[in-house]
């Protein structure tokens, strides 16, 4: 799992840094605003099975728990239980996007590694 971690870190440090500085709906989806959005639609999804997601939507899901899943596994600073639902991790990513207004100008993989290395910690040995 640590292999697989700073193997993959890389990507997402490529990818964070590689964006320009320039305000467009191409930044606007890669910042936390679209992120936000993104992950409150997989949340809905997964609270109402009865709910029927759009292709645009359906793509949106897909987005934020695939960039939350990689994080998780990526990260060296996210070390979440065994246990740790992938409701749970959607649920970190919504509420500390929430909570942090102020930072939705960041990365998305930026955030997310921030909101769960807060819930969920690396333990230093």
């Amino acid at each position: 799992m640590r292999i697989l971690r700073l193997c993959v870190l890389p990507f997402f440090v490529f990818a964070v840094g590689s964006s320009s500085g320039n305000s467009s709906p191409q930044k606007e989806a890669t910042a936390g605003t679209g992120l936000l959005g993104s992950c409150r639609i997989s949340v809905k999804t997964m609270d109402d099975r009865n709910y029927s997601e759009n292709t645009f939507e359906a793509w949106r899901d897909g987005y934020c728990t695939g960039l939350v899943h990689g994080v998780t596994n990526a990260s060296p600073h996210v070390c979440p239980d065994e246990a740790v639902s992938t409701g749970q991790t959607l649920r970190v990513v919504v509420k500390y996007l929430e909570d942090h207004p102020e930072e939705l100008h960041l990365e998305n993989a930026v955030l997310v590694e921030k909101a769960l290395a807060k819930a969920f910690p690396c333990s230093k040995k």
